[in-house]
């Protein structure tokens, strides 16, 4: 299954209620997320990343996102890779 990369650019100071959100997201989608930051050029970028998830899990991490106050004025990049995995 694909690795999840969901990236958007945020004001700093939101890093606690996205780490809640990977709560949410957690309780409401069934898969753990984890939250990376990038500050830099008089802007912050975050990503969540989600390991092994169906496409499906994908569409429900995003509609839960959607509905979330906090995303109301985020943009949200929403990227899917496989592993490459060794020969």
């Amino acid at each position: 299954m694909p690795d999840a990369f969901i990236w958007y650019h945020a004001d700093e100071k939101l890093e606690p209620k996205l780490i809640e959100w990977l709560d949410e997201a957690e309780e409401h989608a069934g898969v753990r997320g984890n939250l990376f930051v990038r500050k830099g050029n008089e802007q912050t970028t975050f990503m969540e990343t989600y390991s092994d998830v169906t496409s499906a899990t994908i569409k429900r991490i995003e509609r839960l996102a959607s509905g979330n106050p906090l995303f109301a004025n985020i943009e949200r990049r929403c990227e899917s890779f496989q592993r490459v995995d060794k020969l």
